[in-house]
C-alpha cells in the first residue's frame, strides 16, 4: 500500500470540509465579513473548514482566511472542481516553517 505524502497526510488532518453555505448564512445575518483580497483579481471560488494550524498557514500565504467563534474558514480561490492536491496554497501551507536562523554569541 502506498503510503501518503505529507500534503494528503496535511489535508487529511487540517481540511475537514466545504462550508459554503454556512459562510453565505452567517454573511447574510451580519455575523460574518467577506474579506477582500487587497492587490488580487482572485475571487473566493470556495470555503473550506480547515484547523488553526491550516488557518495560520494559509493566512500567513496571503489567502483569505475567516474566524467565526472557534471555526476557521478558508476562501479557496483554485478553480471550483480542481483538486486540493494540486491548490499552491495549501502545498505553501503543508510544508513546515523553516526553523529560525542560529544567533551568535
Amino acid at each position: 500500500m502506498k503510503r501518503p505524502s505529507a500534503l494528503q497526510r496535511f489535508i487529511a488532518e487540517n481540511v475537514f470540509s466545504r462550508c459554503g453555505q454556512a459562510v453565505t448564512r452567517l454573511s447574510e445575518a451580519g455575523l460574518l465579513p467577506r474579506p477582500e483580497i487587497p492587490g488580487s483579481e482572485a475571487e473566493v471560488r470556495e470555503w473550506w473548514l480547515v484547523s488553526p494550524l491550516a488557518a495560520r498557514a494559509l493566512r500567513a500565504a496571503g489567502e483569505p482566511v475567516l474566524q467565526f467563534c472557534e471555526l476557521y474558514l478558508w476562501g479557496r480561490t483554485q478553480a471550483r472542481g480542481s483538486s486540493l492536491e494540486d491548490d499552491p496554497a495549501l502545498a505553501a501551507a503543508a510544508k513546515p516553517a523553516e526553523p529560525p536562523a542560529p544567533t551568535g554569541w
